[in-house]
């Protein structure tokens, strides 16, 4: 029986005459061409397959990083980018994908880089980004830079915010000069002093020895100071010790703290007014709500002018919350200091290089420490002042902090 034979005719006209060509395909040969078809089909199937697997790979990683990931065409378009590129960008909920680089970032910089990785080059740096466009504002966040290739004629730009870990890096360097002045002055007053002691012992003069041991005792004080309220502050940023929350009175909290600094403030003929009625219990950790308050009438008491007094009012919200405010009619707080007032080791005086408080300087420690204690027990701290007229710290306790 001969084989099953299929015709493929195809007309083809020349100079005016008319061909007509056939050709012969076998069942065999259909066979063969259709096998060979399905398994094309097979290879495309598979390798969209793979495109939608490392399309969904992508995605994943996009929308799982903290970093700006953008892929860039050869022609400079972006043909991806992660949710954060434009928060980090400063460009807001934008959609990158489609858009020229140029466009997108308003950086020269960045798309000179990613030609030269689209070039077969790697470069990694850091750049400021400011008010949208990496370059042009007066307020910088910074950015390090990561431009590779591809491998298919394009580039990867990864861009990570680098502006905390910045912030971070000055809080240590400042921290760490400061305390090298904290504990300079102290050490170099007591070894002058020691030194002063020791010439005069060997002239057999004795005469200044209990004054300059006074001032030595002073000194190491203050050392003794410093150190307990740096391990305060330590503790409490990292919350190792629980708080030992119970009951207690709010109003003789405010009234035992300022019976304790009543002396200081009668030293420059000033005074302390508490300010509340009756009792006012709350639940909290009495030890550290009280070095908050302490820390705060402290300060009040030192930067206040002659003869002035300080109020510390205790009121019970409307929402079941408690509010404790420290108010002083002193020398105020600039305005340009009123962000950084609770930072470790921050004082105006070393700041603006004048002598600000009656009561003399600190350590910079205390406001953190106050500020740390309130944090523990979910509440707030704020500050409001006013260069001149005077400064109100203003202590926010929850509704859970209350006691019926």
């Amino acid at each position: 029986m001969p084989d099953f034979v299929i015709g493929l005719a195809t007309v083809l006209i020349s100079a005016g005459i008319t061909y007509l060509v056939v050709r012969r395909f076998t069942a065999q040969d259909v066979a063969t061409e259709a096998d060979r078809a399905a398994r094309e089909s097979s290879r495309a199937d598979v390798a969209w397959d793979r495109a939608d697997r490392r399309s969904e790979r992508l995605n994943a990683l996009l929308e799982a990083t903290d970093d700006a990931i953008l892929r860039i065409g050869s022609d400079l378009v972006i043909r991806a980018a992660s949710p954060v590129t434009g928060e980090i960008l400063a460009r807001g909920d934008v959609q990158f994908r489609g858009m020229p680089l140029i466009e997108a970032t308003v950086d020269f910089r960045l798309e000179e880089l990613t030609r030269k990785a689209i070039a077969g080059e790697v470069h990694r740096g850091e750049i400021d980004i400011r008010d949208g466009r990496l370059g042009h504002s007066d307020e910088a966040r910074y950015v390090s830079v990561v431009a590779a290739p591809d491998g298919d004629g394009g580039a990867w730009l990864v861009l990570r915010d680098l502006t905390e870990v910045r912030r971070l890096r000055q809080i240590r360097t400042e921290f760490v000069d400061n305390l090298s002045h904290e504990l300079r002055t102290p050490l170099s007053t007591i070894r002058l002093l020691a030194e002063t002691i020791g010439g005069a012992a060997a002239k057999g003069d004795v005469s200044g020895v209990e004054s300059r041991s006074a001032k030595i005792e002073v000194e190491v004080l203050h050392l003794v100071q410093m150190a307990d309220e740096m391990l305060d502050l330590a503790t409490l940023e990292a919350g190792e010790i629980p708080l030992r929350k119970a009951e207690f009175d709010l109003v003789a909290l405010a009234e035992e703290v300022a019976q304790r600094f009543a002396p200081v403030a009668a030293q420059h003929g000033g005074g302390i007014d508490v300010i509340g009625t009756g009792s006012l219990l709350i639940t909290g950790d009495r030890d550290r709500l009280r070095q908050a308050v302490a820390n705060l009438v402290h300060n009040a008491v030192k930067y206040s002018r002659e003869g002035g007094r300080v109020e510390v009012q205790i009121d019970r919200l409307g929402d079941g919350g408690t509010q404790i405010a420290v108010v002083d009619h002193g020398i105020g707080i600039d305005r340009a200091h009123l962000s950084r007032i609770f930072e470790r080791f921050f004082t105006v005086e070393r700041v603006d290089g004048g002598a600000g408080a009656v009561g003399g300087g600190g350590t910079g420690l205390g406001l953190a420490i106050a500020r740390h204690a309130v944090l523990r027990h979910g509440g707030d701290i704020t500050v409001t002042s006013t260069a001149g007229v005077g400064t109100t710290f203003t202590i926010t306790l929850p509704a859970a902090g209350a006691a019926s």
